[in-house]
């Protein structure tokens, strides 16, 4: 028994798997009540489902189930019939579990001392235990309440001061958050989850909502009789978001870096939140700057568990070696999107009323010592610049030959890579007015076939950002002076 309690569950993947037996119950609510209790923190969950029977709790309460062989309900979100005691004596040396079925009230606790003393036993509570939510169940005429008394060191909730104890509280309702977010949205068998009182919100790692999220195209994989979903998205950059507070919320606990990758369900419920999984190749990937918009939706039924090497905790699973090379495919199409998104701080200029991307500003040139980036010369603006008749068309050619081999581009990306990405600069007025001057003086540079429409469009469609307020004031501008 002692041995089994350090499985390694964190508070937050040791309350997702009551979640779980919550779910597979047919609740429609889970209310979870954590308690600081001074420091020796009190914990309860209860839920609406089908509720046990004496006869089925007590079978409940066993170590081990049915089986890994045994086909499971497609709602089934148990594994190894581990989860409510592995997680719950992780956490605490005492867990009991109170169950009403046709208005039928059994109890069971099971102890960590009782078991070292008396062998393995289930103890009958007589009385039950005094608790808000055990007053609760019985008013009910079906439902199950799991309580967790005498937390110790072993779990990450015991000897916390108050203001560390709800901050793991914030780290747990975001955990769930994410791990049952298409339960909470409907998108699986909806069901609210409740902690301490307040509704517990879902969290999209795939942002679907943001309307410059890219989902690319889906793929069916089929394996071993079954088959699964792949569904890559490439998110939007940090300019895309409204603010730094939805940036960072879009990021999710972690931040952008941890939450790239595969993100892997059984059942719906999230396992896997952003790995590689191992993939790459001879080298596997790990979680760069570049690729942290890449986001991939595996869809698993519950029949692949073995083959994906589903763990006790739920929280890893592992993909079959025949289907690494496709996977591999699959991920490395989505990190060159990411990484062309993230280049280009989430659009390319794109010229108006073509669907052709604009001609960049720097053009990267690859060879065996590395990668120089050059001015492009073919640019409009650039070639209208050099165009024009002028005895510093030298010098100007001299100045971009010293900007370009002085580009710092190990200090850049240090210093994006510091910032998480790092957003569009903000300027004052008095840089602002510099700017549109000189915007008006490279538009009045281009041919007079364009309109002042497409100047302003060729001007404008390279930088990054909004850029709606300088349009706006350098067509004022351009028309003031025609």
């Amino acid at each position: 028994m002692e041995s089994l309690r350090g499985l390694g569950y964190s508070p937050e993947t040791a309350v997702a798997d009551l979640v779980d037996n919550s779910i597979a119950a047919g609740c429609e609510n889970v209310w979870i009540e954590l308690d600081w209790n001074g420091g020796a923190p009190i914990a309860g969950t209860s839920d609406d489902g089908m509720g046990m029977e004496a006869s089925v709790l007590a079978q409940a309460m066993r170590l081990g189930g049915s089986g890994l062989s045994v086909e499971r309900r497609s709602s089934d979100l148990g594994r190894f019939g581990l989860g409510l005691k592995t997680a719950s004596l992780s956490q605490c040396r005492q867990v009991s579990v109170i169950s009403r079925q046709n208005a039928s009230t059994a109890a069971l606790v099971l102890d960590v001392d009782v078991v070292g003393q008396r062998g393995w036993f289930a103890v009958v509570p007589n009385p039950l235990p005094a608790h808000a939510l055990v007053s609760k169940l019985q008013e009910m005429q079906h439902g199950t309440v799991v309580l967790w008394d005498r937390f110790d060191a072993l779990s990450g909730l015991s000897g916390l001061d108050k203001e560390s104890f709800f901050l793991r509280l914030q780290d747990i309702r975001a955990h769930l958050g994410m791990v049952f977010h298409r339960f909470i949205d409907g998108d699986a068998r909806r069901a609210k989850i409740w902690l301490n009182g307040h509704p517990v919100k879902s969290w999209d790692p795939f942002q679907r909502a943001h309307p410059t999220t890219r989902p690319m195209h889906v793929e069916r994989v089929r394996h071993a009789g079954s088959s699964f979903t792949v569904r890559p998205y490439v998110l939007p950059h940090r300019d895309r978001f409204a603010n730094d507070a939805e940036y960072e919320r879009a990021g999710g606990l972690g931040g952008w870096a941890a939450r790239q990758g595969f993100y892997v369900y059984r059942g719906k419920r999230l396992l896997v939140a952003g790995s590689w999984l191992g993939l790459g190749g001879a080298r596997a990937w790990a979680r760069e700057e570049s690729s942290k918009l890449a986001r991939i939706e595996i869809d698993l039924p519950t029949d692949l568990d073995q083959d994906w090497r589903i763990d006790l905790r739920k929280s890893q699973a592992r993909p079959p070696g025949a289907l690494r090379t496709r996977l591999t495919a699959i991920a490395g199409k989505c990190r060159e999107e990411a990484r062309e998104v993230f280049a280009f701080r989430g659009k390319r200029g794109q010229r108006a009323g073509s669907a052709e991307p604009a001609a960049p500003i720097w053009v990267a040139k690859h060879s065996e010592s590395g990668t120089t980036y050059r001015i492009n010369r073919q640019h409009s603006l650039i070639a209208a610049c050099l165009a024009k008749p002028d005895d510093n068309q030298s010098m100007l050619h001299a100045v971009f030959a010293l900007i370009e081999r002085t580009v710092p581009v190990e200090r850049i990306w240090l210093d994006v890579s510091e910032a998480e990405g790092a957003p569009a600069p903000n300027l004052d007025k008095e840089e602002e007015a510099l700017l549109i001057d000189q915007l008006a003086k490279l538009a009045a540079a281009l041919p007079s076939s364009l309109s002042a429409a497409e100047r302003i469009n060729v001007v404008l469609c390279n930088l990054p950002g909004n850029v709606e307020s300088l349009k706006k004031v350098l067509t004022e501008k351009m028309r003031g002076k025609a």
